[in-house]
C-alpha cells in the first residue's frame, strides 16, 4: 500500500476527484473510500459523484481525512490529508526518535508533577493563613463582644449607682412623687378597670412643663417604656425617671459620665485594632 500524508490542501482533494472522474470516464473506474478519523463516511464504492459526500461529516475538531484508492490488482494508495498539526504519540516513531520522546514525555510528566506539588504547597500556606486569619477575627469579635457588654454594664451600675444614692441620702424621694411610688411599688401590676383603660389611654397628654404628675401621666410614661426596654429593665428605667424629677442637674452629670464611657470604650477598640 502506498502512503501519502501530508498537510490537507484543497488543490489536493481536488486532484483525486479529478482522477476518479477521468478514470471512470474511460471504464477504469477506481473503488475509493473516505474516512474522517478513523471513521467510514464514504463506504467503498466506484462512483465519482459520491465523492464529496465526506464533507458532511467533517467537523471543527476533525484531525484527518483518510482517502483509500483501491487497484484492480489488489493494491492501493492511501492519502491521509491532516487537518490540524499532528502530535506524535510514540507510536509511530522508531529508534532514536522513539526515545527522545518517551524522555520528553517523562520530562513533562515530571514538570507537572513537580508544578501540582508546588500549587499544593502555596494552596496549603494559603488555607493555613486564613484560618489564622479567621482566628485572629473571631477571637477579636469575642473580646468586642465582652468589651460591650463590660461598657454596657458600667453605664447600668453609673445610672442606678447614682438613683441608689440619691435614694439612700433623700429616703423620701419618692414619697413627693407617691403616684411614681405606688407603680414602683407594684401598684402598676393591678388590673385597671374597663373605664379606667379607656381613661388611662384617651386622656390628651400634658402640652407644656408642669412640675406635677398624675397618675395617667405614670401609666402613659411606664407604657411609653414597652417598646424600647425589656420587663426587667421597665423597673430601673422607672427609678431612673424618678432620679431625673427630683433633680434635674443629675440630667446633664449621667449624660456626661455616659459619653465619657463611649469616648473611652471608643478609643479602647481602635487601640485595640
Amino acid at each position: 500500500m502506498a502512503f501519502i500524508k501530508e498537510p490537507y490542501s484543497e488543490s489536493r482533494v481536488e486532484m483525486i476527484s479529478e482522477f476518479l472522474k477521468k478514470e471512470a470516464s474511460i471504464g477504469n473506474s477506481k473503488d475509493y473510500e473516505i474516512k474522517i478519523d478513523e471513521l467510514k463516511v464514504v463506504s467503498r464504492n466506484n462512483n465519482p459523484d459520491r465523492f464529496y459526500e465526506y464533507e458532511e461529516f467533517v467537523l471543527p475538531e476533525s484531525r484527518n481525512i483518510t482517502i483509500i484508492i483501491h487497484d484492480k490488482s489488489h493494491t492501493s494508495t492511501k492519502y491521509i490529508l491532516l487537518l490540524q498539526k499532528e502530535v506524535p504519540n510514540g507510536e509511530e516513531l522508531y529508534g532514536i526518535e522513539k526515545n527522545l520522546h518517551i524522555k520528553m514525555q517523562h520530562e513533562k510528566s515530571k514538570w507537572a508533577y513537580n508544578q501540582l506539588q508546588r500549587d499544593y504547597t502555596d494552596l496549603k500556606q494559603q488555607l493555613k493563613e486564613c484560618e489564622d486569619y479567621c482566628n485572629q477575627l473571631k477571637d477579636k469579635n469575642h473580646e468586642l463582644e465582652v468589651e460591650k457588654g463590660k461598657s454596657s454594664g458600667k453605664l447600668t451600675e453609673t445610672v442606678l449607682g447614682l438613683a441608689g444614692t440619691y435614694f439612700a441620702n433623700n429616703p423620701d424621694a419618692l414619697g413627693r412623687i407617691p403616684i411614681i411610688g405606688n407603680i414602683l411599688a407594684g401598684g402598676m401590676h393591678k388590673t385597671l378597670s374597663g373605664t379606667d383603660r379607656v381613661n388611662c389611654s384617651c386622656a390628651e397628654a400634658p402640652k407644656e412643663f408642669t412640675g406635677k404628675v398624675n397618675e395617667q401621666d405614670a401609666i402613659r410614661l411606664k407604657k411609653a417604656f414597652i417598646p424600647f426596654f425589656s420587663p426587667e429593665y421597665i423597673e430601673k428605667a422607672m427609678e431612673v425617671v424618678v432620679l431625673f424629677f427630683n433633680d434635674n442637674r443629675f440630667i446633664d452629670q449621667t449624660k456626661a459620665g455616659i459619653e465619657k464611657l463611649i469616648a473611652e470604650n471608643r478609643k479602647k477598640q481602635k487601640t485595640a485594632a
